[in-house]
């Protein structure tokens, strides 16, 4: 069994590869994301701007990952990643939700890290 930690790695990575499959499946209907832009996207506007495909490799390095039980159904995720392209990093925090048995975003946030 994967602790904790190791499924919620699992879940982000896996939508870091924008499939659009999977944005339907782990994002919450009422998910929201405050980007490292400064722009505010829902899951209508993400599924709008995915392919069926996605990508076919991350292009972040995941580093300092924490998944904490906030209770039994909510978990917060932190991270940071390094974008392999051009080297920036940012601080991310996720919170999930058990949502009829499948764990699913309901919130996203990602700021420029301080280098």
């Amino acid at each position: 069994m994967k602790s904790i930690k190791e499924q919620f790695l699992q879940l982000e990575q896996q939508l870091m590869l924008y499939r659009k499959h999977d944005f339907i499946a782990f994002l919450s209907e009422d998910f929201k994301e405050f980007g490292s832009s400064g722009g505010i996207m829902d899951k209508k506007f993400l599924l709008e701007n995915v392919t069926e495909q996605g990508i076919n490799e991350i292009y972040y390095d995941v580093t300092d990952f924490e998944a904490l039980l906030l209770t039994d159904d909510i978990v917060q995720t932190r991270f940071i990643t390094t974008n392999l392209t051009n080297g920036k990093q940012q601080n991310r925090s996720s919170l999930w939700r058990n949502e009829n048995g499948t764990w699913r975003i309901f919130f996203h946030q990602g700021t420029p890290a301080a280098n």
